[in-house]
């Protein structure tokens, strides 16, 4: 019998490949808002949560979700660091970016954080804060498609190094316990794979856009983690699952005509 874990890398590689190739190849047909809101859909989050209801049980999975809302917050600064130091040079903006995340995911650790309420506050509250710097402080403009002559070693390098990031940090969910596995849950590893390909196939400018349409596209993401908190008891892993993944498409669709109507 296959051992779960080892599963888990598998589906891990296979979801994280598609979902950051198919969101750079939309962000470079139709532009950086669709590109955006394609790489903020739930993936690590959905593979981590199942797997630790599968090989746990759904109360562990459901008290992971605790610090999802609050992580998806400090994702959106992930962003905005990212977005204001990609002037200085890529691998300044990157390092000061994850700096940022696990300094604040480290807190969360330390004091031992459990109230989802004030997670869902400490959200919404970082999720504006960060839409209206991207927006109207740091005056990121969304871009057009970009003309790309696609080959089998761009997409397979694409989809190789895109699974690699998010299984790296579907082995850190292993580390243990609910507050740990539900943080490194959230942990940009979508961003991360989708800023590297933006950023060295079209640029700082075409990158920063991608990740500002990423901070509403990503919202989905810490619906899903809702949806699943108050799913998986009732209903079960797999009707929760299909549930919580029906909910958030909604959202991102909703998010979409959002984008489409309020943003530049």
């Amino acid at each position: 019998m296959t051992d779960p874990f080892i599963l888990k890398l598998i589906l891990s590689f296979i979801t994280g490949s598609l979902w950051i190739t198919i969101g750079t190849v939309l962000a470079e047909r139709y532009g950086t808002k669709i590109g955006g809101l394609v790489a903020g859909l739930p993936s690590t989050i959905l593979v981590s949560l199942f797997f630790i209801a599968w090989t746990q049980s759904v109360e562990t999975a459901t008290a992971a979700t605790t610090v999802v809302p609050i992580v998806g917050g400090i994702n959106c600064l992930f962003i905005i660091v990212y977005i204001y130091l990609i002037r200085t040079g890529f691998w300044l903006a990157l390092s000061g970016a994850l700096a940022v995340w696990f300094f604040s995911s480290l807190i969360l650790v330390i004091i031992g954080f459990n109230s989802f309420p004030f997670s869902v506050f400490a959200y919404i509250c970082m999720l504006v804060f960060s839409y209206r710097v991207a927006e109207h402080k740091l005056s990121v403009r969304s871009e057009s498609g970009k003309k790309m002559q696609y080959t089998a070693p761009i997409i397979l390098s694409r989809g190789a190094f895109s699974g690699l990031v998010i299984v790296l940090a579907v082995v850190m969910t292993k580390i243990g316990g609910p507050l740990i596995g539900g943080a490194f849950a959230m942990f940009p590893a979508m961003f991360i794979g989708t800023l590297f390909i933006t950023y060295f196939t079209h640029g700082a400018s075409f990158s920063s856009a991608v990740m500002k349409s990423s901070i509403p596209g990503a919202v989905s993401v810490v619906v899903y983690g809702a949806s699943v908190r108050y799913t998986y008891v009732p209903l079960g892993l797999l009707p929760g699952t299909l549930v919580s993944l029906l909910i958030a498409f909604c959202c991102s669709l909703l998010i979409h005509q959002f984008m489409t109507r309020h943003t530049t």
